[in-house]
């Protein structure tokens, strides 16, 4: 973002040759993004080294082999509640960070006026600070467990979000998106790592497929509640209260959860 900012949007003259005509210079930025993604796939590509030990005998075709494995999961998924309960928990939690995502710079130009630039800078301090707090809190999750480090970091991030909504003052904004970066990086590592714990590990890539299937299953809910209640009541902040709500509802949810039983049920060590 910070590379995008000094050579493609803050700039009069943007790079190789890119004018500002019909936004050519912030479409560009999307070329930035494939850049970036091929740079830093080279390392796992020709550096990290795979355990080939559990590949499928050869002869076996692979999408039955996949389809296989799923359906036995299906049929002992009941073994599994504490997964069930969780991932439950996590698709609603998870579609108000996706709020957060799709709507905060349009909230903040929107509601408290900021230009481009501002919006650009906004990204930055709320990334690095994502990052900071993802490393703190890590910490964290290895001595109070993945549960209670979501937990912490939901209510802080649902007083964060109230603050969002309820002031009227920039610096005090600044204070909220910074409160929400520091959250949402614990946030989303926490949750990986728990379902980590609940894993079997045999199980590892299907559990980790609904995972990734439940953070997009019901994605576009919090985003299309926000737009609604924004057009209903002609104002950002009714739409933000539906992020509150989504924090709300999934903390609520993971308290019954059980992190010690879903860690037994995998045969992982407590």
């Amino acid at each position: 973002m910070f590379i995008a900012m000094i050579g493609f949007v803050n700039t009069d003259l943007p790079w190789f040759g890119l004018t500002k005509e019909a936004g050519q210079n912030i479409r560009a930025t999307n070329l930035l993004v494939a850049v970036w993604f091929a740079l830093f796939s080279i390392p796992i590509f020709l550096w990290v080294k795979e355990d080939k030990s559990r590949i499928s005998p050869t002869g076996v075709p692979i999408v039955k082999a996949a389809w296989s494995q799923l359906l036995d999961t299906f049929r002992h998924i009941r073994k599994y509640r504490q997964v069930v309960r969780f991932l439950v928990a996590r698709m609603i939690y998870n579609d108000g960070l996706i709020t957060i995502f799709a709507f905060g710079g349009i909230y903040a130009a929107g509601t408290f006026n900021f230009t481009m630039e501002e919006i650009m800078i906004f990204g930055i301090v709320l990334n690095v600070a994502a990052g900071i707090g993802a490393f703190i809190m890590g910490f964290m999750d290895d001595v109070l467990g993945g549960k209670r480090t979501i937990q912490i970091s939901l209510i802080g991030l649902i007083l964060a979000t109230l603050l969002a909504v309820l002031t009227t003052s920039r610096p005090l904004f600044w204070v909220a998106g910074i409160g929400l970066g520091l959250l949402v990086g614990p946030n989303q590592a926490a949750s990986r790592s728990l379902m980590g714990r609940f894993s079997p590990p045999d199980k590892e890539n299907e559990f980790f497929g609904f995972f990734a299937f439940s953070g997009k299953m019901t994605a576009f809910i919090g985003p299309l509640l926000f737009g609604i209640c924004t057009d209903i009541f002609h104002t950002q902040r009714a739409g933000v209260w539906v992020v509150v709500s989504l924090f709300i509802v999934g903390a609520l949810i993971l308290l019954a959860v059980n992190e010690q039983e879903g860690k037994q049920t995998a045969e992982r060590n407590p």
